[in-house]
């Protein structure tokens, strides 16, 4: 224990001494250069009311088959003129599909048809639903949505989300309607443009291959809002690298690669009633903190929690909402304060980056 202790104060005081940040991690400060031009859905937060026409008794009693079924997507643009897009729907996920009365969706809009309008530039997107018919199933589509925007505050290579009024017009039961809060998720084609980087279709990643500061980073959120179901290393089941994350890197290089989370359900911060950590972990509860980064990259602590101490008051504006109940909102400011005592305490930080951070040391 004593041998780690050192070695592990050794890197963060050799990291604090150079007296300058990789330069890397100053441009996740500056936010990415990005070369493509700025598309219009997800650059404002303002929530967006449409209406979704869809055979909705067949994506509800046909979720686990994942049909595919024609719709027509209706907003009004900043005119007051309505927009009506042709669209595909069909049901996504995994743990969700199985726990969710109302499954989480994909859309696929026409690209030539989507020009000059608001969905400009998309074309497949990610629907999160409210899941189920009750108010704690709100709270939750709300501090999901939160976590999304806390990680677009510290890069700008982060999954940006939108909130939509939605209201769900079954084509198949003439009058029925369903009125509930869903958000977009930009697609990963979208992030790596505004990046300027590459998309990497593989089975694995090696800590090698990894950006040492954007993979910290993204470690030490998944630790702030107590979320274990990631990985940077692999991916789950039978689908590709990585685990509720997709791969970036630099235009034929072999490193600097980063993942790029999404999928915070499971998180403790939110905790869901369905939500429970992989057995093969060290804890019983989802709102038990693990550090789950990589050892070898522990001399990029200290920045790291610089920046989340500086942005701590941004963080902590957004991660508690307009909207959240007094109960939740109490215990989510409890849970964040935790993981800034943690943090600050390098005796406390020390104990849970032995515990739990990933892979050989240095």
């Amino acid at each position: 224990m004593t041998g780690r202790k050192e070695r592990y104060i050794s890197l963060r005081t050799t990291y604090r001494s150079r007296g300058a940040f990789p330069a890397f991690f100053l441009s996740l400060l500056l936010g990415a250069s990005g070369s493509a031009d700025e598309l219009p859905l997800f650059a404002t937060d303002v929530p967006l009311d449409v209406v979704l026409e869809l055979p909705l008794n067949t994506i509800l009693k046909q979720s686990a088959k994942r049909p595919v079924v024609a719709g027509q997507l209706h907003y009004s643009d900043s005119t007051g003129q309505q927009v009506t897009l042709d669209v595909k729907v069909t049901t996504r996920g995994n743990s969700r599909l199985e726990q969710c009365s109302f499954p989480p969706l994909s859309i696929t809009v026409k690209k030539k048809q989507a020009t000059d309008t608001l969905f400009a530039g998309q074309k497949k997107l990610k629907l999160v639903t409210h899941c189920q018919n009750r108010s704690s199933f709100g709270q939750y589509l709300l501090q999901e949505y939160s976590i999304y925007r806390a990680f677009n505050a510290l890069t700008d290579i982060s999954f940006r989300v939108r909130r939509l009024n939605i209201s769900y017009r079954n084509t198949e039961k003439s009058g029925r309607e369903i009125d509930a809060d869903a958000f977009l998720i930009e697609s990963i084609v979208e992030v790596s443009k505004r990046a300027d980087l590459q998309r990497m279709k593989v089975d694995s990643v090696s800590a090698r291959q990894l950006d040492p500061s954007y993979a910290t980073i993204s470690a030490v959120f998944q630790f702030l809002i107590g979320n274990t179901d990631w990985s940077i290393a692999r991916g789950s089941r039978k689908n590709r690298c990585c685990h509720n994350g997709r791969v970036l890197s630099p235009a034929d290089k072999e490193t600097g690669w980063l993942v790029v989370p999404y999928d915070f359900d499971q998180a403790g911060l939110i905790n869901t009633s369905y939500s429970q950590p992989n057995p093969t972990l060290p804890i019983r509860s989802v709102r038990q903190r693990l550090y789950r980064g990589r050892c070898a990259f522990a001399d990029q602590l200290d920045a790291a929690i610089k920046l989340f101490n500086d942005r701590h008051s941004e963080l902590e504006s957004i991660l508690l909402p307009a909207g959240l109940s007094g109960g939740k909102r109490k215990s989510s400011l409890a849970y964040i304060d935790e993981f800034y005592r943690i943090i600050n305490d390098e005796e406390r930080m020390q104990y849970y980056v032995d515990r739990g951070c990933m892979g050989p040391k240095l």
